[in-house]
C-alpha cells in the first residue's frame, strides 16, 4: 500500500479532532496530487507528533481533515547545531538542504574573519533557508524541521556556545592533528553537538585558538583540504554514522 502524502503543519493548526491545511500545501494537494475527500494524509507538527488524517473537504484556499490517529516519533539524538561560516554564491542553499537531510536540529549562519559575502536582506535570506529546511525535512521523512538563524559574528557565536555537561563542540581545521573519529568515539554519551565550519579560506589561527579556549575540539577531517560545503556534509555524515 503506497504511503500517504506527508506535509508539515504548525501545532496551532490542530483544533481537537480537526486540522485545516492552508497556504502553498493546498495547491499541491488539490492541483498536483488531485486528492479528494476520503483520501488520507500524514501531517507532522515539526516537533515529532504525526497525525494520520482523512480529507473531509477540499476548497480553493483550505483543505479540511479529520484526525484518524496520532503517533509520536522520536527526534534525532544527539541534537546537532551547525554553525556555518557564510560561503559565496548559493552554496549555503546546498549546505542547508543536506544538513537537514543529515538530521541537524539548528543552523546558525556565522560571519568570520575570512567571510567574503556581504549578506543583504538578512530576513529574506533566512526565510529562504527555512523554506529549504522544510522541503528537505519533508523529502527525508524526518519528524521535525531545523531552525535557521539569526546571523551571528564569530565572537557572538562563541559567547553563546559555552560547553555544558553532555555537549561536544567541534571545529574542523586544516592544521589540526586530532582525528574526528577518535573524538566521536570517546564522546558516545554526548547529547548535544555543535559543529563550527569555516567559509572559503577556513578559519584564521586566531579564530581557531579562540574557539579552542572556548571549549571547541580542533579536529582533522583527513589529509585533503575540503571545500566548505563538502566539509559540512562530510562531518555531519560522520556524526550520523557514529551515533545512529
Amino acid at each position: 500500500m503506497p504511503r500517504a502524502p506527508r506535509f508539515f503543519i504548525s501545532p496551532d493548526q490542530v483544533l481537537g479532532p480537526e486540522i485545516a491545511i492552508s497556504g502553498e500545501d493546498v495547491r499541491h494537494i488539490v492541483n498536483v496530487l488531485r486528492m479528494k475527500p476520503g483520501e488520507e494524509l500524514l501531517l507532522c507538527d515539526g516537533q515529532g507528533t504525526e497525525y494520520a488524517v482523512t480529507i473531509t473537504s477540499v476548497g480553493r484556499t483550505e483543505v479540511s481533515t479529520c484526525v484518524l490517529s496520532i503517533a509520536k516519533r522520536p527526534l534525532s539524538s544527539p541534537r546537532v547545531t551547525l554553525a556555518q561560516g557564510l560561503p559565496k554564491s548559493d552554496k549555503m542553499d546546498l549546505i542547508v538542504q543536506k544538513a537537514t537531510e543529515l538530521g541537524v536540529a539548528s543552523i546558525i549562519p556565522v560571519v568570520t574573519e575570512r567571510t567574503i559575502v556581504k549578506l543583504k536582506d538578512e530576513e529574506k535570506r533566512i526565510g529562504r533557508w527555512q523554506k529549504i529546511c522544510r522541503e528537505a525535512a519533508m523529502q527525508s521523512n524526518r519528524p521535525d524541521i531545523p531552525s535557521v538563524g539569526p546571523v551571528l559574528s564569530f565572537i557572538d557565536f562563541l559567547r553563546i556556545s559555552h560547553p555544558e555537561s553532555g555537549s561536544l563542540l567541534l571545529l574542523p581545521w586544516e592544521e589540526a592533528t586530532l582525528p574526528l573519529k577518535s573524538v566521536l568515539r570517546q564522546k558516545q554519551e554526548a547529547c548535544r553537538i555543535v559543529v563550527l565550519i569555516g567559509p572559503e579560506g577556513g578559519f584564521s589561527r586566531k579564530e581557531a585558538e579562540l574557539a579552542q579556549a572556548g571549549g571547541f575540539h580542533l579536529v582533522s577531517l583527513g589529509q585533503n583540504i575540503l571545500r566548505t560545503e563538502t566539509a559540512a556534509i562530510a562531518l555531519l555524515g560522520m556524526i550520523q554514522y557514529e551515533y545512529s
